[in-house]
């Protein structure tokens, strides 16, 4: 949840800072900014899911793997539960 919040506003703050160096009509004439700024905002967001699927699949593999310190790592995610 984290990295998603983190780009949100490292977005925000680029957007706000775009607007005072380029004014409105640098941010509707110039196609980068646009794209920086969702790209900021999906970058967070594929982390965030990459952290998530990432922790929940290694639960997926407790079965195959019979390591003490794999299980108990396991069994404190949310997804184990």
């Amino acid at each position: 949840m984290l990295p998603i919040l983190l780009g949100l506003v490292i977005a925000m703050l680029f957007g706000l800072m775009s607007f005072f160096i380029y004014g409105l009509d640098g941010l509707v004439s110039y196609t980068w900014i646009d794209t920086v700024f969702w790209t900021l905002i999906a970058i967070g967001a594929l982390i965030t899911l990459i952290n998530e699927v990432g922790q929940c699949l290694a639960c997926r593999f407790k079965q195959l793997i019979s390591n003490r310190r794999f299980n108990r790592f396991c069994s404190d995610l949310a997804c184990a539960h």
